[in-house]
């Protein structure tokens, strides 16, 4: 049943690290140049912004205080003009200008038309305080009031002609008149408009929530633009700084001021103009334009997000797809295991490549059994019913090419193993079959065929070849042949089956070469048997085989005679070599043979099967190819265990003979008993009981009756107390004799013995 394919499963992208690693690093990557860059911006220029502001604040501050001081200085200077006009002051101490009304006209249209002309003057007046005391503001008015004219009056008493006074809430400029005069008579009053100094001193501090001062030499405020209480605060710090100018910043209300403070020389006094801004006004540009850098670094970010989205998606997409491809069902053991993809993906691949080399070397292992499975599965006829079409399917699915080439098929037979250049010996045939069947596959492929092993016998194998029809085999075998013999020494015998293109008829061409395999001679040469050419007419004639020489074998067997036997079978074998000279006629000989020595192990009464211990002989027989082998193999399958068998036999018999006499020399040791009295006991000769006797026990007779007499008087003597003459006629001997003997054997009297051995009561 075909297995149907897994599917591929659905795997989240956020469950693997390596998205959510990737997409963090394509993040940042994306945003790192705008975060540098913003933060550089906001961080670097901002800052330095800051202090240009600044600077450009304290600029304006000074160019507003130049202003004002020019302000002020045309205000003195047209005062100072006016002192000095010779058309109005001269003589002006003795008019009466209650009674001279154009005079006074004139006066008081001078003193409107000053005001008009300067925006700070709210108010111009002149005092007057003789001939009699007035004050022109710019009516005339008289002083009657001492309090009045003392203040008046007082104002002439300064030290300077032109000078800034303080009445009262109000500023002053006042100009002694005349102005050269060391008792001035009168002086002109200009009470300055608060409102315009405001304005002006609002310049100094052009920000909401700022503030400034203009004080005066007393550090009193003349002018002031902001709240009092912020004023007194910036007040006290201002006189806390040890310099006359500079600017510094202070905190008020939650607020970060800005103050900057300097001098002013206002007709030999020291004036100090004060200007107070919160740093958010002076830097609000750069606070909107901070705004404006995060605001697009968000913008820039978010925008970073959806391309970082967008991007990762699309370089995931084919991850995603091999992480479905090679989860497959595992996608909790994947998530549970905590791995990234790639990690994941790797241990995959090399898990399913591992299982990969696993089949494969497991396909590579079984690819020759499955071959020769079908193969033998062909040879017994399994696939008899099966097409033509069907068993070239079955052969190619199993790893055969087969195309256009025809099928041969080759056995080989190894003989000379014997032979004296042969690296092998008697059970090397595998040995040898195994280095056969590498050199076949090494030149095969050189020739551009394909062998396969059909079967292999003790000393031959029989290939399937797969070849194209102009493919010389037999330039093949005969090349193997001698590479075979150049690195074994052995000598190779090739059988090559007719030429078919069909499967089918495989089995035919491993039938013909089995049974054409016996066509070849009974020799260890090299061999080319071509099925296909004309059959030998020799073939065809009438068998051979010695008689007189088989009659010479089975008669030196009878009498044990080993080495002839073997003399007489190399003899026969190369009579049969060289007259019968196939195999098949050697082999119908050889069994001959056999049968006649089988014939003769019968009537010596053994059992030919348990003497070959069951071996199929006739099997042996139909593998041997040449004389050596063969008679190798009747001597070691066949004579040497029939000989042996005869032996065994032979030497069974004199250890009953040789058991019987021991058991009667024990019975009568004490008694003349000889080697003539035993024989006749058990019906022998005394010379062949004798040789048997010796030849199990190892010593003759007499020595091994003297030994067992010897033993029962040493006994005797240690045991009893018998005299040494009871002693030797108990063990069969004469006293005189015993001593001579005992003496002999032991290397001491008897008497000697005793005394050495025996216990004291």
């Amino acid at each position: 049943m075909k297995k149907q394919p897994q599917q591929k499963e659905r795997v989240s992208r956020w469950k693997g690290t390596y998205f959510k690693r990737n997409f963090v690093f394509i993040l940042l990557i994306a945003c790192i140049p705008g975060l540098l860059t913003g933060g550089a911006v906001y961080f670097l220029s901002i800052d330095k912004v800051e202090k240009e502001l600044q600077r450009s604040h304290e600029t304006q501050v000074a160019r507003e205080v130049s202003r004002m001081d020019e302000k002020l200085g045309v205000l003195e200077l047209t005062l100072t003009q006016m002192a000095y006009d010779s058309s109005l002051m001269n003589g002006l101490a003795e008019r009466d200008l209650e009674k001279d009304f154009t005079f006074s006209y004139q006066l008081t249209k001078k003193l409107f038309l000053l005001r008009d002309q300067q925006p700070l003057i709210e108010q111009a007046s002149i005092f007057l305080n003789s001939p009699r005391p007035l004050v022109l503001n710019p009516e005339y008015s008289a002083l009657t009031e001492q309090e009045a004219l003392r203040k008046y009056r007082s104002l002439l008493a300064a030290d300077n002609s032109i000078y800034w006074n303080r009445s009262g809430n109000q500023a002053m400029l006042i100009q002694l008149i005349p102005g050269a005069a060391e008792k001035p008579f009168g002086a002109i009053m200009l009470a300055v408009d608060p409102k315009e100094m405001e304005s002006i001193l609002q310049s100094l501090s052009p920000y909401p929530d700022g503030s400034a001062l203009l004080l005066d030499q007393n550090q009193e405020v003349l002018f002031h633009e902001g709240e009092i209480d912020f004023e007194k605060t910036l007040l006290k710090e201002v006189k806390k700084q040890p310099e006359g100018k500079g600017h510094f910043q202070m905190e008020w209300d939650g607020k970060v001021y800005s103050v900057s403070f300097g001098d002013m020389n206002r007709m030999h006094q020291q004036w100090t103009f004060v200007s107070a801004a919160p740093l958010s006004a002076i830097t609000a540009p750069m606070v909107f334009l901070s705004k404006v850098i995060i605001v697009m670094l968000v913008i820039c970010i978010c925008l970073a997000v959806c391309m970082t989205w967008y991007a990762s998606k699309k370089i995931y997409r084919p991850i995603q797809h091999l992480l479905g491809l090679f989860t497959c069902g595992e996608k909790k053991t994947w998530q549970a295991s905590g791995q990234d993809e790639f990690k994941w993906i790797e241990k995959r691949w090399n898990d399913l490549s591992l299982e990969s080399r696993k089949l494969q070397e497991q396909l590579l292992r079984q690819t020759p059994h499955m071959k020769k499975s079908f193969l033998q599965h062909l040879l017994q006829g399994d696939f008899y019913y099966d097409n033509e079409a069907s068993l070239r399917s079955r052969m190619e699915e199993a790893g055969w090419s087969i195309g256009e080439n025809v099928f041969q098929v080759l056995d080989l037979q190894v003989t000379g193993l014997r032979c004296e250049k042969s690296i092998f010996r008697a059970g090397d045939e595998q040995l040898a079959i195994f280095t056969l069947t590498n050199l076949a596959e090494e030149l095969a492929a050189k020739h551009c065929f394909q062998p396969s092993i059909l079967d292999i016998g003790r000393l031959s194998v029989t290939l399937l070849v797969m070849k194209t029809n102009s493919s010389d085999l037999k330039a093949y075998v005969t090349e193997l042949a001698r590479q075979f013999d150049d690195v074994t020494g052995l000598s190779l015998t090739g059988t090559m089956s007719r030429k078919k293109e069909r499967v089918t008829e495989i089995p035919a061409l491993f039938q013909d070469v089995k049974s054409g395999k016996s066509r070849r001679q009974f020799a260890n040469r090299h061999q080319v048997i071509d099925l296909q050419a004309d059959f030998p007419q020799g073939e065809h004639s009438a068998p051979y085989y010695p008689f007189e020489l088989e009659k010479q074998i089975v008669q030196a067997i009878r009498l044990e005679r080993k080495q002839e036997a073997e003399e007489l079978i190399r003899a026969c074998m190369e009579d049969l070599a060289e007259k019968a000279a196939i195999d098949r006629h050697v082999h119908a000989a050889l069994i001959q043979l056999f049968s006649r020595i089988q014939e003769d192990i019968l009537h010596s009464g053994l059992n030919p099967s348990e003497l070959f211990q069951h071996r199929a002989l006739l099997l042996e027989i139909s593998e041997l190819c040449e004389p050596i082998e063969a008679t190798a193999w009747l001597m070691d399958a066949v004579v040497t265990p029939y000989l042996s068998k005869l032996e065994g036999r032979k030497n069974r018999q004199q250890k009953q003979v040789a058991d019987r006499v021991i058991a009667m020399i024990h019975e009568q040791y004490m008694a003349d008993i000889s080697l003539e009295s035993c024989a006749d006991a058990l019906g022998m000769n005394s010379y062949t009981l004798s040789k048997a006797f010796k030849q199990v026990t190892g010593i003759n007779f007499i020595d091994y009756v003297t030994q067992i007499r010897i033993e029962k008087a040493k006994e005797l003597l240690v045991n009893t107390n018998k005299k040494i003459h009871d002693v030797s006629e108990e063990v069969g001997y004469r006293h005189n004799y015993f001593n001579r003997i005992f003496k002999k054997q032991v290397g001491m009297p008897p008497g000697v013995f005793r005394q050495m051995y025996q216990e004291t009561p």
